[in-house]
């Protein structure tokens, strides 16, 4: 009778740690907050929805975009301009008529939209 109570108990709590890992710390990790970086630009954003993880990371990396454009504006370097150009390939507007900036200067003059997160979040 003790082993069935002792059994039943460990069972118990074995099942307990497999919804816990199963269910509850992805759904933790899923809504802690992100962050990603380059050089002095930091964006922090949070998953708030499963099916919206690709376009929460395209806008923060679009942000990013944003955040190094001032800092080429203050101060031309071709680490930042590098990561710029490649943050447009990958993440920037799906417009096709936008896909025509190939250097840093074109990008940053037209940033508010190629690199516009609102339109993108919509």
């Amino acid at each position: 009778m003790e082993e069935r109570k002792t059994a039943a108990i460990v069972l118990g709590i074995i099942g307990l740690i497999v919804v816990f890992f199963t269910v509850i710390l992805p759904e933790i990790r899923l809504r802690s907050t992100q962050t990603i970086s380059f050089r002095n630009c930091t964006v922090h954003f949070k998953y708030w929805d499963k099916g919206l993880v690709s376009d929460i990371y395209r806008v923060s990396q679009d942000k990013l975009a944003l955040c190094l454009c001032k800092g080429y504006q203050q101060k031309p370097d071709t680490a930042l301009g590098n990561r710029i150009i490649q943050i447009y390939r990958q993440y920037g507007s799906d417009n096709d008529s936008t896909k025509l900036y190939n250097n840093v200067d074109s990008i940053i003059k037209h940033k508010s939209e190629v690199l516009d997160t609102l339109i993108t979040l919509d």
